[in-house]
């Protein structure tokens, strides 16, 4: 049952920073310096559109492909509601950018839809409905993205099949996404990986993700350090960035903490002490994508990032 006289509800979803080096497909925290907002409209009939796309990029109107709306129309068709929703779109999330763009669409059209309904479902029943959406995006049901945009902060996926969602300790550190002007698409960065990989670096990565999760627990800065080495993932994918390893070394030079791809990229992250520490780490990453002739843009915010919420409802 949805509330009568609500016709319109607003919300904004974060970027999120997936995988953060060492925990891929199961780690991930929200970045709220930047992130779509998603408005949908009661309609007089049960269709489910997309009205409109703020966006630099061109995207596709047709709901079936659109995460928003794949999310939104599965919704409904479990809950038997049998109103439909117009549905708006302002991205801040480029396309291909390793930033959770898709997720940041579905999990902002969810929480705009539950705001409608009388009992609201909880973040773990939304976070099966986002699952589709990334689906839809990927052909995978990753839930690194949709989790900490839902949930906030930084998370553990134990499971994705049930959905199990373990809230980690966020360090107060800040956090900073720089895009290069690249695009790479999901499907292709997750087809560069091999199926297998040696013994020998799965047992050291193994070491890393748990001694990195032993570090947010004691806030123990030098081990998150010395545990943010991916020795699986990092290698197979820097080839799809120019100057990758160039940039983050800027970075560990200019003091940062760790750095990696954020999610699957072309975007990098990289984690400061300070907001002035982490302004210059930003730019002398800025003037490595210079120097191959590489435009880029960068967000600094804090890790401990507010998750999706409605932004305004009448």
């Amino acid at each position: 049952m949805l509330k009568k006289d609500l016709k319109s509800v607003t919300a904004f979803a974060p970027a999120t920073c997936a995988n953060v080096a060492v925990g891929f497909d199961i780690l991930g925290f929200s970045f709220d310096g930047v992130g779509d907002t998603v408005t949908l409209k009661r309609r007089l009939d049960n269709k489910i559109i997309i009205e409109n796309i703020d966006s630099p990029e061109i995207i596709p109107l047709n709901p079936e492909k659109n995460t928003a709306s794949v999310v939104i129309k599965k919704l409904c068709e479990d809950l038997n509601i049998q109103t439909g929703f117009s549905i708006s779109i302002r991205k801040g999330i480029a396309l291909g950018s390793g930033m959770g763009g898709s997720a940041a669409s579905a999990v902002a059209a969810l929480v705009a839809c539950n705001e409608f309904l009388l009992n609201p479902l909880s973040l773990q029943e939304l976070s099966f409905y986002a699952l589709f959406g990334e689906e839809a995006a990927c052909g995978q049901k990753h839930a690194d993205n949709i989790v900490p945009c839902l949930f906030g902060g930084m998370t553990l996926i134990q499971s994705s099949d049930p959905i199990h969602i373990v809230e980690l300790p966020v360090p107060n550190l800040n956090c900073i996404l720089i895009h290069p002007h690249l695009k790479i698409e999901t499907k292709h960065a997750r087809g560069v990986l091999k199926n297998e990989l040696p013994l020998k670096d799965y047992v050291k990565q193994s070491a890393n993700t748990s001694s990195f999760i032993a570090a947010l627990y004691q806030g123990n800065y030098d081990l998150l350090k010395k545990s943010s080495q991916d020795f699986l993932i990092e290698p197979q994918r820097a080839h799809l960035v120019p100057g990758f390893y160039e940039v983050k070394n800027a970075a560990l030079n200019s003091g940062a903490i760790m750095s990696s791809f954020s999610g699957s990229g072309p975007t990098l992250f990289a984690l400061a002490d300070t907001q002035i520490d982490a302004k210059q780490i930003a730019e002398n990453m800025q003037k490595e994508f210079l120097k191959l002739e590489i435009k880029s843009e960068y967000w600094i915010a804090k890790m401990q990032s507010k998750k999706a919420y409605v932004i305004e409802s009448y």
